[in-house]
């Protein structure tokens, strides 16, 4: 007359994480140390102005060393041969080989 009624729903068997139950322990016994204003003062550097820069010993010698720098000669290094001067082609530096035609393959 009664029938045994099966269960519909599915239960699993929790299943034991040591590192993670670690870990959610001590994140709940964690309390942390309010912090004070002098904690927060001593944490810290005090701010202050940074000193003038120097002007360089460059600018302080003046037109004089600039207007020996401007009578110096000027050294090149390709001064030698002229021949190689004259055979230079400022536009053969950049030249494509000749595409040659396909032959017919099969």
């Amino acid at each position: 007359m009664f029938r045994q009624v099966a269960r519909s729903f599915s239960t699993t068997s929790r299943r034991a994480n040591l590192i993670a139950d670690l870990y959610v322990k001590e994140l709940k016994a964690f309390k942390p140390t309010p912090l004070s204003a002098a904690d927060a003062q001593s944490a810290t550097k005090p701010w202050k102005l940074p000193q003038p820069a120097k002007v360089p010993a460059v600018e302080a010698e003046g037109a004089d060393a600039l207007a020996a720098y401007d009578a110096q000669t000027v050294e090149v290094a390709a001064s030698g041969s002229d021949a190689q001067v004259q055979d230079y082609k400022p536009d053969e530096w950049f030249v494509f080989p000749a595409d040659e035609e396909p032959g017919h393959h099969h």
